[in-house]
């Protein structure tokens, strides 16, 4: 597969994620820019260019959703980087 077939595929998948799969696309993005990439995009740049859906969260709230997030870890609720990149081979 292409770069650029990869690149549209990734594309449509965003359009069509959800919230949970956005926080956390966005969140591993900004780990790889912060590990491999010389320029880190600012808070206010990436909500520029893909503000939060829905409303805003609450610091409780935020808090809350990283200790579900942490949960889940604990549960082996996750799918490791080998399992998405074999996912993603069928996409």
């Amino acid at each position: 597969m292409s770069i650029e077939q990869i690149k549209e595929i990734l594309h449509l998948r965003v359009e069509q994620a959800d919230e949970s799969f956005l926080r956390i696309l966005h969140a591993m993005t900004e780990a790889y820019a912060a590990e491999y990439l010389e320029e880190e995009i600012s808070d206010e740049a990436a909500a520029a260019i893909l503000p939060p859906p829905g409303p805003r969260l609450t610091m409780k709230e935020l808090l809350s959703e990283i200790e579900e997030a942490d949960a889940e870890i604990e549960r082996g609720e996750f799918i490791s980087s080998e399992d998405l990149e074999k996912e993603m081979e069928e996409w």
